[in-house]
């Protein structure tokens, strides 16, 4: 009978900004016949294109891209492909940990790791599981319960739950880049100004705004934020 690796071969894609690293995580793949890396990326223009064109089953993401946000980068990837993600990194933080599963991470890996954790971690992510320790599920279980315990919600906050998620992005990114345009918007939402707009329309309905002012402050007031300086009301030259 024959033997499942044959049948089984997973593409797998690397993102690290350090060429040594991924080096070295294609050299240590590609001793294993189950193994094909379709692409390398060292940023996140890179990752997406490659996550795009080259199909991969699995992507081994370092999240500290340098001057990017590898973190953030996790729901784009999933947008662009049907990839499992597992994060490579060589950061302890279980905050930063956490956050990737959240945001769609299968599992964590740490650098300091053995190899063959690396091996059996892509081999299990493919099929289905998490690779997640005790701590860090039991964490974001909680974190999950956390989110969806039942609370009073405001007519603004349900307004702001009718978003889609797609849309409630849009909202967040208006927020943050303030000053920018909305082709600049667009562009670091890694979709078309065309699409930002029809986006913009149908939140601009749900929220009961008739622009981007509009839109910037009733977020900035009822829409919870990481950064709480991001909110207009706080801002001096707003009134």
């Amino acid at each position: 009978m024959e033997t499942d690796t044959k049948l089984a071969q997973i593409k797998v894609q690397l993102i690290d900004p350090h060429q040594i690293t991924l080096w070295g995580v294609k050299q240590l793949l590609s001793l294993n016949g189950r193994f094909d890396v379709c692409a390398l990326a060292t940023n996140t223009a890179e990752a997406l294109k490659f996550a795009a064109s080259s199909n991969p089953d699995v992507i081994i993401l370092e999240p500290d891209l340098h001057d990017e946000n590898g973190v953030e980068l996790i729901s784009a990837l999933l947008e662009v492909s049907n990839a499992r993600i597992i994060v490579y990194t060589g950061s302890r933080s279980s905050k930063i940990h956490d956050q990737a599963v959240v945001n769609g991470a299968r599992g964590v890996i740490n650098k300091t790791e053995p190899t063959e954790n690396l091996v059996k971690a892509i081999e299990k992510i493919h099929e289905g599981e998490l690779w997640l320790n005790r701590n860090a599920t039991s964490r974001i279980l909680l974190q999950i319960a956390q989110a969806n315990s039942p609370k009073e919600l405001s007519s603004e906050q349900k307004k702001l739950a009718s978003l889609t998620a797609k849309e409630e992005k849009v909202t967040r990114a208006i927020q943050t880049h303030s000053g920018k345009t909305l082709k600049q918007i667009s562009e670091s939402l890694h979709i078309s100004e065309h699409t930002l707009r029809n986006h913009l329309a149908s939140i601009y309905y749900k929220l009961s705004v008739r622009n981007r002012m509009e839109l910037y402050v009733f977020c900035g007031k009822f829409q919870k934020t990481d950064n709480p300086n991001l909110h207009p009301k706080r801002r001096a030259t707003d009134h």
